[in-house]
Parts: C-alpha cells; structure tokens; sequence
C-alpha cells in the first residue's frame, strides 16, 4: 500500500500568476484587491525578477503553500519563462498535492493557449532556440494541462463582473476547507470543561486535608 501524501503547510488561500508586464497595475491588481476585502488571503508577488534572472525559490514555496492558484493568462504570458514556471509548478502541485487551480484566460483565447497558437507561438519557437525542445515540451504541457481546466474568459465580460465572478468562485471552493465557527467554540469549550475539572478537583483536595488545627475548611458560596 503507498504511503499516504503528507499534509504541507499552508500560509496562503490563494497563490496569483500573472504576467506583470500585462496586467500587474490593472486587472491582477483589482483581483488582488477584492480577494482580500473577501478575507482571502493571497500571495501576489510585487517585486518581479530582473531579466535573466531565475525564478526565486520563495516564490515556488509560496505555490506549494497554497490551497488554490489562480493563474492569469495574458497575451504575453508564454514569453515569461518565469511565468512557465510558475504553471508547471501549480500543475504540478495539483497533481500531487491537490492544489485547486482556476485559470482566467485575460484577453486570450483557451484553445490559442491549449495548442500554443498565435502570440504563444512566437514564444515557444524562442524558447527552443534558447533551451532545446526537451525543457520546453514541460512548458508547453503544463500550459496544455492549464487551458483544459474550467475557468473565466475576460472577452465580451465587463471587468467588475467578471472579478466579483471569479471571487465569488474562488470562495464557494475555499470555504468548505476553513474551520467553522462551530469547530473552533467546540475546541474551546472542551478546554475550558476541562480547565473546570481540574479546578474543581483542586479545590476538593484542598478542602479534604484541612486547615493548620487538622480541622476539615469550610466550602465558599460560589461554584465553577
């Protein structure tokens, strides 16, 4: 029998990839904001890598971290190799780990990302100038693996709309995974019953041995 897979630790609800070049100051920036008015709590990197620099180890733990990934596909977004990355882990992660992932396909169409058409095309014949077809074919998997998963499209959708849309989603999955109101004053009502319980058995063992004369104490007017 396999061994099961371990709980990791999670420090976010939700982990944002996006292309910021495209959309860090303008649609992930809203999205960002109205997930955390919701109590979402979400890792958006805003500092960025310089070019030719790798992708952080910080961030790639931030992914694992993270109950859902909302991956934000812009024109752009299969020029990052940073972005590649990202998606490969988030894959990744919900293959082994059972991360939730939603993709929101901004200004892009799913089936031009699906089979690397069009602005993704251009891209990934760079990339395999760069690295060779081997690291790309992960690339480009992974990014194949992402258009297949049910997701938003921004076309024809206002923008107000389609971000209350995707909060919205994002919470109706999220909340079944938190604990309830409930299991938290079940959790301390079981630690103050058993705080009493020890208080009252103190308190008889007190009064049993007596005062300085040997004399058994009196019992106080009140009760726990």
């Amino acid at each position: 029998m396999a061994n099961p897979i371990p709980q990791r630790r999670r420090t976010h609800h939700v982990f944002l990839s996006f292309r910021g070049e495209d959309t860090r100051h303008t649609f992930t920036h809203h999205l960002y904001s109205k997930l955390k008015q919701r109590g979402i709590v979400t890792f958006m990197d805003n500092q960025g890598l310089k070019r030719g620099q790798e992708i952080a180890p910080e961030l790639l733990r931030a992914i694992e971290e993270s109950l859902f990934s909302i991956v934000v596909v812009s024109e752009n977004y299969g020029s990052s190799t940073w972005c590649l990355e990202e998606v490969k882990k988030i894959v990744e992660c919900r293959k082994v780990h059972g991360m939730g992932v939603f993709p929101v396909f901004y200004g892009v169409d799913p089936s031009d990302v699906r089979h690397q058409r069009g602005s993704f095309a251009e891209a990934f014949a760079k990339h395999e100038e760069r690295f060779g077809e081997e690291k790309v074919r992960g690339w480009r998997e992974a990014l194949t693996q992402l258009a297949n998963l049910s997701g938003w499209e921004s076309k024809g959708r206002d923008e107000g709309e389609l971000i209350e849309s995707i909060v919205d989603g994002v919470w109706t999955n999220l909340r079944p995974k938190l604990p309830s109101t409930f299991d938290i004053l079940s959790g301390i009502d079981s630690k103050v019953e058993e705080m009493n319980v020890r208080v009252r058995e103190g308190l008889e063992n007190f009064y049993k041995k007596g005062d300085d004369t040997g004399k058994p104490r009196k019992f106080c007017c009140f009760s726990i």
